[in-house]
């Protein structure tokens, strides 16, 4: 679904967000703010470890403990025993365009990497309801490119539910702009994406400026969010 008139909500909802997020706990600032980021934890060795393992060869001499951020996650539920370890995630940068994020889910027998994308972490946040939105940077030629990840926490582990553009920025004899954001309701397990599209000229001014939505459900069949 796609509705051109909503082109004020949606850029009063990219203006005020700004990165991306609307809704839910911010668990890593984004790229660029030198505060402690919320939900910050000491580097265990394993994740060290196994983040080395993942990365190219070339590469993992330079993961060391003081570059890898990492987060506690929410429980999915306030059900979960106190027991029960919280499950983390972890992230590293290198040379701003290669990185890596993984979440570690806890268990009886210690963690297990759970989900991971060889891309470095502009932004993280938990939604609620065992939903994270998770902001990467991608190499683009010619521009820049941010691509949000939707993950839910589910019996089976953690599946990556949808994708999309965060931001696209492509300069030429005129400025692409494109900015992306997602609200979630995780209790009716719906999702609107944004989407505000700009051209401008080499002065700056705005010559084309297009905004749209897109209200998305979960399918509990396919595990996606679908139209």
């Amino acid at each position: 679904m796609r509705k051109p008139i909503w082109g004020a909500v949606a850029l009063m909802m990219l203006v005020s967000a700004g990165l991306g997020l609307l809704a839910g706990r911010l668990l890593i600032k984004p790229a660029g703010h030198s505060e402690q980021a919320s939900g910050a934890s000491a580097v265990p060795a394993w994740m060290v470890e196994d983040m080395r393992e993942r990365l190219d060869a070339s590469l993992r001499s330079r993961v060391m403990p003081e570059r890898v951020h990492v987060m506690t996650l929410p429980p999915d539920t306030q059900d979960q025993p106190a027991s029960l370890p919280v499950d983390l995630a972890g992230s590293v940068t290198l040379d701003g365009e290669k990185g890596l994020f993984v979440v570690y889910a806890s268990g009886e027998g210690g963690y297990r990497a759970a989900y991971s994308k060889a891309e470095p972490l502009f932004s993280l946040q938990y939604a609620g309801g065992g939903y994270l939105v998770v902001t990467t940077v991608k190499p683009a030629s010619g521009g820049q490119e941010r691509v949000l990840y939707v993950l839910r926490k589910t019996a089976s582990g953690y599946r990556e539910v949808w994708s999309g553009m965060a931001h696209r920025h492509k300069q030429g004899e005129t400025t692409e702009l494109l900015d992306g954001t997602v609200q979630i309701d995780p209790m009716r397990h719906t999702m609107i994406y944004f989407r505000l599209e700009r051209t401008l000229d080499q002065t700056g001014l705005s010559r084309m400026e297009k905004s749209s939505y897109e209200l998305l459900r979960y399918n509990e069949r396919t595990h996606r969010f679908e139209k």
